[in-house]
């Protein structure tokens, strides 16, 4: 369950990446027309790492043919919206979407850590709690790096040109 969740899950979303970064100049303006700031394809990576958190989605992607088809078509998808979303949304809604993809996947984590049942029917108990312990893990580095980035990038620093405040 833990490589299914933390490694195949993130390498189908960096492929996606990959994908998106060779489409054409015009394939990306016009999803550009539709993805204002970011927002609809940063929506897209959040519905689609929500879904496959679900018990029963896994599951169903083990036994099902097509559901494993629409895992990977889902998170290639997620991949290349992440790819095409980033830059045009600016700090604030890139630490606003880590910030919620943390938390989603935080208590993920740790429901599969403290669920005394088995919540998945093709893994066992122990594969499940480190799965859980696994995806908070990754809850707490993500938004670390990205804080990290952006101290190094200077968008923490506060603006020379604002005007002083009395608090």
């Amino acid at each position: 369950m833990a490589r299914h969740m933390l490694l195949q899950f993130p390498l189908l979303v960096l492929a996606g990446t990959a994908l998106a970064s060779s489409l054409p100049p015009r394939v990306c303006a016009a999803c550009a027309t539709i993805n204002a700031h970011g927002l609809a394809g940063l929506l897209l990576c959040l519905l689609v790492s929500g879904f496959w958190m679900i018990p029963r989605a896994l599951d169903q992607a083990l036994l099902s043919p097509q559901m494993e088809f629409a895992k990977f078509a889902t998170l290639l998808a997620a991949g290349g919206a992440l790819q095409l979303s980033w830059r045009g949304a600016g700090t604030m809604i890139q630490t606003f979407f880590i910030g919620n993809w943390a938390w989603m996947t935080a208590v993920a984590g740790l429901l599969y850590q403290d669920v005394t049942a088995r919540l998945c029917n093709a893994y066992l108990l122990d594969e499940q709690v480190v799965a859980g312990r696994g995806l908070v893990v990754l809850a707490v580095v993500m938004p670390t790096v990205l804080v990290g980035l952006l101290m190094m990038r200077g968008g923490l620093a506060a603006n020379p040109d604002a005007p002083m405040t009395a608090d």
